[in-house]
């Protein structure tokens, strides 16, 4: 059996390395976190002639300090797991910037691929490298790629396989740029370390450089792993006393200034620059306009929502046929009974009610990954970053919020990017009334149902209405981070800086991959939590059996004049059924707060279940009119609802509004306590999202609804 090597792919974000990434690896990937933080882990597999290597994706970062739990993550696998190779994936656009990260793989000495990727966009800036004369000048191997038209790939598999064979070629071989005084005080450190701690496999010299550099992280870990107590640390503190009296500043900018000055030795001579305006420059001088960017923007969202709608449609019909014919197909062979409930009534109505919705899922994450993958995603953090400014807010803020429109939990994990704990616990406040994906199912069905399929001015009422409820989203989030900011926090907002990257044309297999990494986790959650769920809620729809109901309903079916009475009857003990059944009970507890909202009982238990995840709020709905339906045909739950008097224009619309804002789903909460280390926020979230929701509500029933429905003639 071929024994398994492990290797490791580092580089800045955007440039390009989940391209590769996934080049190397295809589907053969899995997603987790690492122990104890938040940020993701990405590893895949790739054989190479009988090579069966690991590769981790290692976070997107600048550099190995612990400013942020990426670059801790990243320099620990590093250090601790000892790939047999990094591969050094660098934007060859901006190798000054995108170097200093190789210089402190340099200092940590472990064998080097350097990949100068997209220099296509390099030639368009009019950059010219000789990446022969880097290569011998850096003494590692140094590999120009396209990643996006896959050029070089070949190559970095044959140099991948070289290195694995032959690790000594990858071994850096340019000297570290410090000068000996300051050498000389890393070495002693270096000693001082080896003399007092079991260092063996790690990197002394690294160690020594870091605990001089002031990282918190590594001191700790010498201090309470290595009990290195306050002898270490006044040792440490007259090592850094010595080199800022003998070079006349503070280590850290020191250490910073010589790993810049050895990046421009490195490219004096292998780098030439004719400086030329690029399409990037002339594109983003209108989409970053101060003017036009907002309403670029906006015009983009308001697209991706029209064809999250138009596309799907057929796709869902069909699916939504394809789960009628096999409950009328189940139901056919099983004979009356709780079996057949359970499985037609509960599990297939509850799965099949929220898999109907699947289309929508995959067109939106297919669009959201073009966006990503041209380039344009960072633009709208920079456009959107004006827009959130006067909130206390910046763009940091943007990708956190973003990825609450997937999911709220890793648009809440993403927060841990944001450096400033203010903004931070602001973005976590706000981020639970971005629409997430799950929340889809529930508006596409009420909007097919009660919105009209037709065009105001040039754009269809159906779209308009979608972008409106993820637009009140936002809206209530900024006044949310407001008040949070009078009431919580005090002091100014940090100010935003971003790198752009240049555009290109997105590479469908990236897109598909993407799509089908995101959607298929909705698809497990359908044939899991909600399964489960679906299951539970059919029992509490169920039970208790009523055999005196079924008893004194029974003999007035038997004296039924006609066809028309029986069928009436059926229909009230069905909807007896259900309001005397656990779930009808607690529905009944709890109608007298929604009925000012125009909502019942059943909607009160749709509600409810939808805490435990918001899809299955159209599972819920999807029981309870196949419970009573009692003329045994599988007609649609948009046609179950169209029908219902409950429902009307202005009440579908409030349910969205309240599915939107009421409170997150509760795997939300542990994590909101996880990122804030305290059970407070979550307890605030709970009771500012349920109160809004019902403020908000309330007034569109009673106000703004109706008069909307008569201008717009709905």
């Amino acid at each position: 059996m071929a024994k398994e090597i492990k290797i490791a792919l580092a580089g800045n974000p955007n440039a390009g390395k989940t391209t590769i990434f996934n080049a190397l690896t295809g589907a053969r990937q899995k997603v987790g976190n690492y122990p104890g933080v938040t940020v993701e882990r990405k590893e895949g597999f790739l054989r190479l002639d009988g090579h069966k290597i690991r590769v981790i994706d290692l976070p997107g970062t600048y550099s190995l300090t612990s400013y942020s739990p990426e670059e801790v993550v990243a320099r620990r696998v590093i250090v601790e797991e000892k790939p047999a190779v990094v591969v050094n994936i660098i934007d060859a656009s901006n190798l000054e910037r995108n170097l200093y990260l190789t210089m402190q793989l340099f200092e940590l000495g472990v064998p080097l691929i350097l990949v100068l990727n997209m220099i296509d966009d390099a030639e368009k800036k009019g950059l010219e490298i000789d990446f022969k004369k880097l290569e011998e000048k850096l003494g590692v191997p140094v590999i120009p790629t396209i990643g996006h038209r896959g050029i070089g790939f070949d190559r970095l598999r044959e140099v991948l396989k070289e290195v694995i064979e032959s690790p000594a070629q990858a071994k850096p071989k340019i000297a570290l740029p410090y000068p000996e005084k300051f050498k000389k005080e890393i070495n002693r450190v270096a000693d001082y370390l080896m003399e007092k701690a079991d260092l063996s496999g790690y990197p002394v010299f690294w160690l020594a450089l870091k605990a001089i550099e002031g990282d918190e992280d590594i001191i700790k870990f010498l201090q309470r792993e290595k009990d290195l107590g306050e002898d270490f640390l006044a040792f440490l503190e007259e090592a850094r006393e010595n080199i800022k009296k003998e070079l006349g500043e503070d280590p850290e900018p020191l250490i910073a200034e010589y790993r810049y000055r050895a990046i421009q030795d490195i490219l004096k001579g292998t780098v030439k620059y004719r400086p030329r305006k690029t399409l990037s420059d002339h594109i983003d001088a209108i989409v970053c306009h101060r003017v036009f960017g907002i309403p670029i923007f906006m015009t983009v969202m308001l697209l991706l929502f029209q064809a999250v709608f138009s596309w799907s449609a057929p796709f869902m019909d069909l699916i939504d046929q394809l789960f009628s014919w096999l409950g009328e197909f189940v139901g056919s062979r099983l004979g009356d009974g709780l079996l057949k409930s359970l499985i037609v009534d509960g599990i297939i109505a509850g799965v099949g009610g929220v898999l109907v919705f699947l289309p929508q899922i995959l067109i939106l994450f297919f669009l959201i990954s073009l966006l990503e993958d041209s380039g344009y995603m960072p633009r709208a953090a920079f456009v959107v970053d004006r827009l959130l400014k006067p909130f206390g807010l910046n763009g940091k803020s943007f990708v956190p919020l973003l990825s609450s429109f997937a999911c709220n939990i890793p648009g809440i994990m993403a927060t841990r990017t944001i450096e400033n704990y203010q903004q931070r616990l602001l973005t976590i406040l706000a981020a639970p009334f971005m629409s997430c994906s799950a929340r889809l199912p529930i508006y596409t069905l009420l909007i097919a149902a009660f919105i009209p399929d037709k065009k105001i001015w040039l754009f269809n009422l159906q779209g308009l209405v979608l972008l409106s409820i993820y637009i009140t989203g936002l809206l209530i989030a900024l006044v949310t981070v407001v008040l949070a900011r009078v009431l919580f926090f005090k002091g100014e907002s940090s100010p935003f800086i971003m790198e752009l990257p240049p555009y290109r044309f997105p590479t469908l297999k990236n897109i598909l991959l993407q799509m089908w990494n995101r959607s298929v986790l909705y698809v497990r959650k359908a044939g899991t939590v909600i399964l489960g769920i679906s299951i539970v809620m059919w029992a509490l729809f169920t039970f208790p059996l009523n055999p005196t109901l079924s008893k004194n309903y029974e003999e007035l079916k038997a004296n039924a004049p006609n066809q028309e009475v029986l069928t009436q009857l059926e229909r009230e003990e069905a909807t007896e059924r259900l309001s005397r059944s656990y779930a009808g009970r607690f529905g009944r507890l709890i109608e007298p707060l929604l009925k000012p909202l125009g909502f019942d009982w059943r909607i009160g238990i749709a509600l409810t279940s939808a805490f435990a995840a918001k899809e299955v709020l159209v599972a819920t709905l999807s029981q309870i009119y196949a419970l009573s339906d009692i003329e045994g045909n599988e007609v649609s739950l948009t046609e179950h609802i169209k029908k219902d008097p409950i429902f009307n224009t202005v009440t579908a619309v409030g349910l969205m509004l309240f599915s939107l804002l009421m409170v997150p789903c509760m795997a939300t909460l542990p994590v909101i306590r996880m990122e804030t280390g305290s059970w407070k926020w979550p307890v605030i979230v709970v009771g500012w999202t349920l109160t809004v929701a019902w403020v908000v509500t309330f007034i569109w029933v009673h106000f703004i609804g109706p008069w909307m429905v008569t201008l717009l003639k709905i």
